[in-house]
């Protein structure tokens, strides 16, 4: 829709007509964008009761107020960088965005109610959501606030819900479905409790405190990250995720409760793994372990769709590696890839597994299972001897004790 054309006077024609925004009738339709931007307004033209067909711009003022804003906006409302610490006065239904960044808000209070757009109130002084609307209908970003809880926020979100920035010690409050992706990274979140159970973008929760990822999220379409926080253990987390999985920068020790599916990459890099036990049997992605304290490879994946990264570990064998693809490598450092023949730390898999030393380890590992095959067939055998002799025994006792 065309932005109608003010003077300096803030006239304009409309419908062979010339009017003023300062002197409208009641009920008075504007059929265009009104763009008052960049205008030193400190307070707006009295339009309280005027419709806007087209989108409303006030940002870049020194407003302190929003008292006389239009009384419906078909397509957008901006009143970013002012003076505002409410929202009092602004229309009560927004067809399209509403936007409020950049202002001094510390109450949502008179924000509309129902916005079929994004609805953006990030770099204001909020400690609550009280006021903001129930349903938006593109992504709703708080980011960069002073909120500790999300308790009076948004229940229905179409897009990103993006709370990063804030002061958040829960995720209490929070829509239980996302459409879009989920941000709450930089805040002070020791527990995922709270946290939508199904979010159908991206789960960013990194730079927190949490030590557990125990909570009611179960399904990430996209990506997880839960890269920077101070995780012991990944039980209680999501079970599959659609796109990467990333945890790396934590204190774990193993995979139990790591996601059994995983569409992309799973990267567990920069913890304390000493084992690999309980990760994923298939990752489509590449997996990534680099710098942990692994010594083996005992529990690693049985599929790997892409590259294994297993970089500045403590490993002195890379035997078992699991089924990889044509043309996929393996990273390792160059210690261990010379124990193979090779001087350079990436590695094609098939290559590898072709080399005398690997051949050499597959073959003891051969003799290996065979002992211990043989042992559990001898085993097994003497145990049945020995119940059959108990069996016996038991047997001729009984007859002992019918004849006295």
């Amino acid at each position: 829709m065309a932005k109608i054309k003010l003077n300096d006077n803030f006239e304009f024609e409309q419908d062979g007509k010339t009017y003023s925004l300062y002197n409208l009738p009641d009920g008075f339709v504007i059929k265009g964008d009104v763009d008052l931007s960049g205008k030193d307004l400190t307070e707006l033209p009295d339009l309280s009761k005027v419709i806007v067909e087209g989108l409303f711009n006030c940002e870049s003022n020194s407003l302190t107020s929003l008292k006389g804003a239009p009384q419906k906006v078909g397509n957008g409302f901006f009143c970013d960088h002012n003076q505002l610490t409410d929202l009092k006065g602004a229309p009560q239904e927004v067809n399209g965005m509403f936007s409020c960044y950049d202002n001094k808000l510390t109450s949502l209070e008179g924000a509309p109610q129902k916005v079929s757009g994004a609805f953006y109130c990030w770099e204001n002084k909020l400690t609550t959501l009280k006021g903001a609307p129930q349903e938006i209908g593109d992504n709703f970003s708080c980011n960069h606030n002073q909120l500790t809880t999300l308790e009076g926020g948004p229940q229905k979100v179409g897009g990103d819900f993006a709370c990063f920035e804030n002061k958040l010690t829960t995720l209490k409050g929070a829509p239980q479905k996302v459409s879009g992706s989920f941000l709450c990274n930089n805040n002070q979140l020791t527990t995922l409790e709270g946290a939508p159970q199904a979010v159908y973008g991206d789960f960013e929760c990194q730079w927190n405190r949490l030590k557990s990822l125990e909570g009611p999220l179960q399904i990430v379409s996209g990506t997880f990250r839960g890269n920077y926080n101070k995780l012991t253990t990944l039980e209680g987390g999501p079970q599959e995720i659609g796109g990467h999985f990333e945890c790396f920068h934590n204190d774990l020790t193993d995979l139990k409760g790591a996601p059994q599916k995983v569409g992309g990459n799973f990267s567990i890099c920069n913890n304390k793994l000493t084992s690999l036990e309980g990760a994923p049997q298939k990752i489509n992605g590449d997996f990534a372990v680099t710098a942990n304290e692994l010594t083996s490879l005992l529990g690693i994946p049985q599929e790997i769709g892409g590259d294994f990264y297993c970089l500045a570990n403590q490993l002195k064998t890379l035997f078992k590696l699991p089924e990889m693809k044509n043309g996929a490598s393996i990273h390792c450092d160059i210690e261990l890839a010379q124990k193979y023949g090779f001087e350079k730390k990436e590695i094609m898999v098939s290559v590898l597994k072709s080399s005398s030393t690997y051949q050499n380890e597959f073959k003891i590992e051969k003799i290996r299972q065979k002992k211990h095959e043989d042992w559990v067939k001898k085993d097994s055998e003497a145990k049945a001897k020995r119940d059959a002799g108990f069996a016996a025994f038991k047997k001729k006792i009984a007859a002992k004790e019918r004849e006295e």
